[in-house]
């Protein structure tokens, strides 16, 4: 079968539009917990809709250190998670209500971890992606990053008066750690793939053991949690 210009661009379009929606291996908004939390925020819609989960994912799951290959009902199960943990969630809670969205990285001087890794930074790749969200509105794509809650950013980054908030007008591009970029953004179309390769980034090594990296996560979270009196068990 034959298509017109026209029409390869209608499904080229469409196609996108599908790979922004679709449900995936990381991404299971069809998982029970995740569907009865959708449930709850059906009384909104537009932006009113993506402002109340941008919220929750902020401020109800804690930043804290995970593995990339977490899915997001597990991160939902956990309440905490790193930037793709967070990042992942947002986007399985916004597609379960219908609403477009990808899952984006900013490539990072790694110093922008010093304030809540501490000395421990300097292990870490150069650079090291940190995840956002793209979603679409009513106005076009807008980005949007729920890793830092309130009591974390509090602590760590508000007494060192950093240039950025961690609040969405519900307009315009809502950014983090915008002073340290070394790079342009990067979209990732299959999520999944990205994940399984852990946004080539890492904590010490690039090929470090999964055990150790837990072990490292979980000494890390427990001297950052002290810090904003959280107790998660790892």
């Amino acid at each position: 079968m034959l298509f017109t210009n026209a029409q390869k661009t209608d499904l080229e379009t469409k196609e996108v539009n599908n790979n922004n929606l679709c449900e995936t291996f990381y991404c299971d908004y069809s998982y029970p917990l995740i569907k009865e939390l959708s449930g709850k925020f059906k009384s909104k819609s537009g932006v009113e809709l993506i402002k109340e989960i941008f919220l929750y994912v902020r401020d109800s799951i804690i930043f804290g250190g995970d593995h990339w290959k977490i899915k997001a009902s597990e991160t939902l199960r956990k309440g905490y998670g790193a930037c793709y943990n967070k990042n992942v969630l947002f986007i399985a809670l916004l597609r379960a209500a219908g609403l477009e969205a990808k899952l984006m990285a900013n490539p990072l001087k790694k110093t922008f971890t010093k304030p809540s890794a501490g000395a421990s930074h300097i292990f870490f790749s150069n650079p090291f992606y940190h995840c956002y969200t793209n979603v679409l509105t009513d106005s076009g794509w807008v980005s949007i990053d729920p890793t830092l809650d309130s009591k974390t950013y509090e602590t760590f980054f508000k007494t060192k008066g950093v240039n950025w908030g961690i609040d969405w007008d519900g307009k315009n591009d809502m950014l983090l750690y915008t002073e340290y970029l070394a790079g342009s953004p990067v979209e990732y179309q299959n999520m999944d793939e990205a994940l399984s390769r852990n946004l080539n980034s890492y904590f010490l090594f690039r090929y470090e053991p999964k055990i150790l990296r837990s072990i490292w996560l979980k000494i890390g979270n427990m001297k950052m949690w002290k810090k904003t009196k959280r107790e998660i068990g790892n």
